[in-house]
């Protein structure tokens, strides 16, 4: 029996499960803004500090580390002391996340981690990682960059690492001009040069003033007028008078005159 099917279908659900594991409960439109990072869904990087004191771990809506000796369950960002005891603190969930976008950035805030000792009013650790655009930057190529642990206050202290993608990149518009386009954006070009230094010649090389300062007026003006007659003869639908013919000087009296003899002729 051919099991390849519901292995197929196996991994689809698995998927989308694994679209869903971030959860945000303090406000509604993270789905959408989720899509932007459905890419890195499901993988994990890690990245350590300047002094190579800490090593940390991070998954995108995943665990951040995945071993047994590690209690890091639902935990998106790890910290691990670089000593013999490999002491790990959670810095946050994934089941507790916040996120926010810009044009061409994203952040990822994971709530809820280990409560700091004595510092920072003893309040839960919690990590954000900035996704900034960077299309040199390939799908899987990406680097976790430790940039600072904000704990010099009493509360709202983070961690804050940066990820540069290409992900989160806006998308680039391209628009196609077609041969009808480009001529007549040429076209115009011509025109504008044409006018403009035609009437810059006309003015302060020629001195002329008024409409004498466009170039070739008389030509201009002596072609506006022949499309006006051209648009009068086909356009216009009256039809002109009938031309009438030719007669002499004097023609009307000698017809009358003709009219006023008839009496003399001889019956």
């Amino acid at each position: 029996m051919d099991y390849t099917w519901i292995l197929w279908i196996m991994t689809i659900h698995l998927v989308d499960f694994s679209l869903t594991d971030c959860k945000f409960p303090r406000h509604k439109t993270e789905r959408n803004l989720q899509q932007r990072i459905q890419p890195l869904v499901g993988k994990t990087f890690d990245g350590s500090d300047g002094k190579n004191e800490y090593k940390y771990y991070f998954g995108v809506c995943t665990k951040a580390l995945d071993r047994n000796d590690v209690d890091a369950q639902f935990t998106g960002l790890l910290q691990v002391k670089q000593d013999k005891g490999k002491s790990t603190y959670k810095l946050g969930k994934y089941t507790d996340a916040s996120i926010i976008s810009g044009s061409d950035w994203l952040i990822l805030e994971y709530l809820d981690g280990d409560k700091y000792h004595s510092h920072c009013g003893s309040e839960p650790r919690r990590g954000r990682v900035m996704f900034n655009c960077d299309n040199s930057v390939s799908i899987g190529e990406e680097k976790l960059v430790v940039l600072e642990e904000e704990n010099n206050k009493t509360e709202d202290c983070f961690y804050l690492f940066e990820m540069k993608t290409s992900v989160v990149c806006p998308e680039l518009i391209t628009v196609s001009l077609s041969v009808g386009s480009i001529l007549i954006i040429v076209f115009l070009c011509i025109l504008a040069l044409y006018l403009i230094l035609g009437c810059a010649y006309m003015r302060f090389v020629i001195h002329a003033k008024g409409k004498e300062q466009c170039p070739n007026y008389e030509f201009w003006k002596d072609f506006g007028n022949l499309q006006a007659d051209g648009c009068d003869l086909v356009c216009r639908s009256k039809r002109p008078p009938d031309s009438h013919s030719y007669k002499g000087i004097g023609d009307d009296q000698l017809d009358g005159e003709e009219e006023r003899d008839d009496h003399l002729l001889p019956m």
